[in-house]
């Protein structure tokens, strides 16, 4: 048996904990809070991105659309508000207090949305799509790696300008 969608999104938002409790980690040194932040960014664009992608095709084999509509509108504005608040995070100086109280908030953004995609998206999706269900992991795993091959990683001195401001 493969891999089951859930057990995919589960661990790329294990991921994107991960690294920004790593942001929020005042012992860690400029490379390191450099290379979390574009894991966070590179991760949060591919994980929506593909799970947009996922999702749609979900919906339209699905039973029961309005419903499943209204879940899967949910997570999508989940994911806007996770990507403002990256992008808040990104402008502001490392170090300063709004850098931490940012990274805190998109912390809980992403905790906030795995926990009710986990619990009722997911669900609905296999109960609603049952046909399409198995095929979801695959074809999330493809194009989470299509998007992360599309994305840049950051220029090296990123960070340290945002830290000298």
């Amino acid at each position: 048996m493969g891999t089951d969608i859930l057990s995919l999104l589960h661990r790329d938002h294990e991921d994107l904990e991960k690294g920004l409790l790593t942001l929020l980690d005042r012992t860690k040194s400029i490379g390191q809070i450099r290379t979390a932040l574009d894991g966070v960014r590179l991760g949060l664009t591919a994980h929506v991105e593909a799970e947009d992608i996922v999702f749609s095709v979900a919906l339209s084999k699905g039973r029961s659309r309005a419903s499943l509509a209204t879940l899967i509108r949910g997570g999508a504005e989940a994911h806007r508000q996770q990507e403002l608040a990256l992008a808040a995070l990104v402008v502001t100086g490392l170090g300063a207090r709004a850098w931490f109280t940012r990274a805190a908030a998109l912390l809980g953004l992403v905790h906030d949305h795995a926990a009710h995609e986990e619990k009722y998206v997911l669900p609905a999706i296999r109960e609603l799509a049952p046909d399409v269900y198995p095929t979801l992991a695959g074809l999330f795993a493809t194009e989470r790696l299509r998007q992360l091959s599309m994305l840049l990683p950051s220029t090296p001195v990123y960070i340290p300008d945002l830290a000298r401001g």
